[in-house]
């Protein structure tokens, strides 16, 4: 009966007037904008989809080869979850509707020992959702499965049993049915005009070809065409996001001159060659992904269409396709093929893009898909859904795909140009914590930036800004900077021995660490004391003078953020949060601000400070050398801040509070006089044995002492309660979240994190812990890593993470009974529990609280 309506309605273009009003306004008729339309739709919204041609069409869907990569394929958490999400979706729409759904599994190639790793990383987790992965290292065995592959060459192939091949043009169209069926209207043929944004810039109305319609909520989900509407009353009369076009290509044939496939063949993902065979009972798809055949599309003006087309290019496809008929040399038989140029919208760091635009409310997001949009886009229209109706998701955390993880830099168009040709090339590949993009590097840098380098400082990019993660002993004037690529997944990194001796360092003398890339604010206002305590769960209204480090909560107790709190003066404070939550931290204030009608002004000053991290026992004194000032323990004790003068320099601020639980200072200083600052550390160093210390250096640090950071330990998911951190958060006062903590406290925490202490491990030639890790009580799953680094005081792999038990609760005995062991890239190794920071040997500390960040 669906099928039959569908045909129905996909002819008939009956809609010829505009809906005078709607809760929701979705552009875009492909992946993204049917599914948000049929989340909304099925929560009783009243939805409004407009596609300017018609429904799967167009754009990087109507394209696309209808391939969906299982939830394996993923490390991160929550895309795992959004992809499961999306597999869920789709399985259960073809169960009632009539379109092309194949479960043809996927096997993947590795060449490598670098993707060998990757996919017995993959295998780890597949096992413990599907046990019919499987892992196959016999070429002999490859042949016989797959004869028309040339496998000599592959040392490693993993096969995932969930990707699915589909229709993906029929799936848009029965998304946009039900949602139909659930009172959606649907407008073909109907492109948005303009976007008309109101008082305090929110969104009252679109204008479409057909009309317009009234709505307080717009979705732009147009793919690569998302953020070209017109907005008149925005500065670049667009709302800025994120995401470039890329064009991609793939060659479209007859199938293969053998009786060894069907539909039933797996995809294939070879990833040392970086292409894709799809080969079926009657076609065949290959497809490249080589970074010199990857093009950011041009735009073009006096067009109704921003972007202009290019036209298929077997020049600058030949890479690729002398690597397909290497590894298929079948393909060279086939007589005719036909050269698609497909499209997709690319964001800085392979992540898509949903959320609210901080430039104008209820202008919300879902782009960016990366050439991933039909394994994502379900799950993320469900995710966005619990967004717009509820605040939260319950499917995943959205901190990793949210807009506000972007500031304006990541929308210019020269930076996109750059940077996502190289994201495109790694559509298929497994980026890890370490990854560093080559493109698109040196936007943002400290005052400093070339005495670091010159010092021997290998730089890693975060939100555009290069900061030093490990120092070379030689550095030669003339060598790349820039590290790009990632860590090896085997043995020691390059960098171990270096990183070893800044640890030294920082533990036992004095090291100098550049954290200029960390997000500041200045808090000021007659309601700032009142305004900050409601949206911080710890007690700041605590002395001029003193720091407090506290988390801000949503609704639900879970982490928006944590940061340090300086105290100024009565009506003025200073705030450090994690450098990924420049724009979100603002965003989140500001909202509360109007909320509440605060009398605060929040202004985020980030550029203009640098903020060295003076790290060690000599601290104190190097300190009191250059202030003049006494910093011992009873003048200038943890969790203080001052502003101070260092020679002629004035207005530097002076926390002791170093994030890694050292003694030791940060201190913040007035860019204009960085320069100066920089060289009388240098100077006075000298007599301590000052050297220069990177972040590699910080994690390792903070592992030890079982410092969690947000964005890899902790996220919205996270409560206080969860992470040990209960005894910072004063419930004698309101603030958000407290009746959630308060009902958490009463019936315990079925999920806990703890430190992970890794025994056996050979540094030498075992795999190295990345984060994402599974781990194991008496052999069954019990949670995953979330962090990792070397303890070099503790002598071993020191992993953060979590464990879990929903049915009963983590309580002290689960923690301390039975065996655990963690579970990288195939090979388990016995670990240790701690549920608080463990005693270790402190030179610099007068008391535990410097290093136990947990009680």
């Amino acid at each position: 009966m669906i099928g039959h309506r569908l045909a129905k309605w996909r002819w008939s273009r009956s809609y010829t007037t505009a809906v005078a009003n709607a809760d929701v306004v979705v552009c875009g008729g492909g992946i993204s904008g049917t599914s948000i339309a049929y989340h909304l739709a099925k929560r009783g919204k009243k939805v409004a989809l407009v596609e300017k041609d018609s429904i799967g069409c167009s754009g990087a869907t109507g394209l696309s080869a209808g391939l969906v990569s299982a939830p394996i394929f993923w490390q991160d958490t929550s895309l795992q979850a959004i992809a499961q999400a999306s597999l869920d979706l789709y399985s259960h729409l073809a169960k009632t509707c009539k379109f092309r759904y194949v479960k043809c599994g996927r096997t993947y190639l590795a060449s490598s020992m670098a993707n060998e790793i990757l996919l017995r990383r993959m295998y780890s987790r597949g096992v413990v959702h599907n046990d019919k992965v499987e892992l196959l290292d016999c070429q002999s065995e490859m042949l016989e499965r797959w004869p028309f592959l040339q496998t000599e060459d592959v040392q490693l192939a993993l096969y995932s049993p969930e990707d699915v091949a589909l229709d993906p043009v029929a799936l848009c169209q029965h998304l946009a049915l039900i949602a139909k069926d659930h009172g959606a209207l649907i407008y073909e043929s109907n492109p948005v005009l303009e976007v008309h944004i109101g008082d305090e810039k929110q969104v009252y109305g679109v204008s479409t070809k057909m009309g317009f319609i009234e709505t307080s909520h717009f979705v732009d989900a147009a793919g690569i065409w998302a953020g070209s509407h017109l907005v008149k009353a925005l500065p670049h009369q667009h709302v800025q996001t994120a995401a470039y076009p890329c064009t991609y290509s793939y060659i479209h044939t007859s199938k293969l001159p053998t009786g060894s496939v069907s539909d039933m063949t797996p995809i294939f993902n070879d990833l040392d060659g970086n292409i894709m065979l799809r080969t079926t009972s009657f076609k065949t798809l290959c497809a490249g992904f080589s970074e010199e055949s990857i093009r950011p599309l041009a735009r073009q003006t006096g067009s109704a269409t921003p972007w202009q087309h290019p036209e298929p290019d077997w020049n600058v496809f030949d890479s690729n396709l002398e690597k397909l008929i290497s590894r298929c040399p079948m393909l060279g038989e086939c007589n005719h093929g036909d050269l698609i140029v497909g499209m997709e919208a690319y964001t800085p760091d392979k992540l898509p893009t949903i959320g609210e635009s901080s430039q104008a409310k209820g202008y919300w997001v879902m782009c960016g898909m990366n050439g991933q949009g039909l394994s994502l886009a379900g799950g993320l229209g469900k995710v966005l859904g619990e967004l717009m109706c509820e605040s939260q998701s319950s499917t995943a955390d959205v901190a990793r795909v949210d807009v506000g993880r972007f500031i304006d830099l990541h929308a210019n168009s020269q930076y996109l140009i750059g940077r996502t040709p190289e994201v495109a090339a790694l559509t298929y590949s497994n980026l890890y914590h370490s990854h560093q993009c080559h493109t698109a590097r040196n936007l943002r840098m400290a005052p400093i930036y070339h005495q670091l380098r010159d010092a021997g400082a290998v730089f890693g990019e975060i939100m555009g800004y290069e900061r030093p993660l490990w120092f070379e002993k030689t550095a030669k004037s003339e060598r790349n900077a820039l590290m790009s690529g990632q860590d090896s997944l085997v043995g020691k990194p390059d960098w171990f021995e270096r990183v070893a001796s800044e640890y030294e360092a920082c533990r036992e003398r004095v090291g100098l660490m550049d954290m200029s890339s960390f997000s500041k604010y200045d808090i000021t206002g007659e309601d700032a004391v009142e305004y900050l305590q409601f949206l911080c769960s710890a007690n700041v209204d605590e002395p001029i003078g003193t720091t407090v480090y506290t988390g801000m909560q949503h609704q639900k107790g879970g982490y928006v953020t944590d940061c340090t709190l300086s105290r100024l003066g009565d009506k003025k404070f200073f705030m450090v949060a994690p450098t990924i939550q420049q724009e979100r931290v603002l965003v989140w204030m500001k909202k509360w601000q109007a909320i509440l009608k605060a009398r605060v002004h929040v202004q985020d000053v980030t550029g203009a400070y640098t903020a060295l991290d003076m790290i060690g026992p000599s601290s104190r004194y190097l300190m009191g050398d250059i202030t003049g000032l006494s910093m011992s323990s009873n003048d200038f004790p943890t969790f203080r801040c001052q502003e101070i003068n260092i020679g002629m320099a004035t207005g530097i601020r002076a926390i002791s509070v170093t994030h890694c639980g050292e003694l030791g200072w940060v201190i913040y200083i007035p860019n204009e006089v960085a320069q100066n600052v920089y060289e009388k550390i240098l100077e006075a160093g000298k007599e301590y044995s000052l050297q220069h210390a990177g972040y590699y250096t910080l994690r390792q640090l903070r592992i030890e002492k079982f410092y969690v950071y947000w964005g890899q330990d902790i996220n919205a998911t996270v409560t206080p309660v969860e992470c040990g951190r209960l005894f910072r958060v004063d419930f004698k006062k309101d603030f958000i979240g407290k009746k959630a903590l308060e009902e958490q406290v009463e019936r315990g925490v079925s999920k806990r994190f703890v430190q992970l202490l890794v025994d056996g491990h050979d540094k030498e030639t075992d795999p190295w812990p990345q984060g994402g890790e599974t781990i194991l009580k008496d052999g069954r799953p019990v949670g995953l890593t979330t962090s990792a680094a070397y303890g070099f005081t503790l002598g071993c792999q020191v992993c953060i993470g979590y464990v879990e038990n929903k049915e009963f609760g983590v309580s002290p005995e689960f923690v301390s009974s039975g065996h655990f062991e963690i579970d990288i890239a195939g090979k388990r190794f016995s670990c240790r529990l701690n549920v608080h920071s463990p005693s270790l040997p402190m030179i610099s500390s007068e008391h535990p609280l410097h290093y136990r960040p947990t009680q």
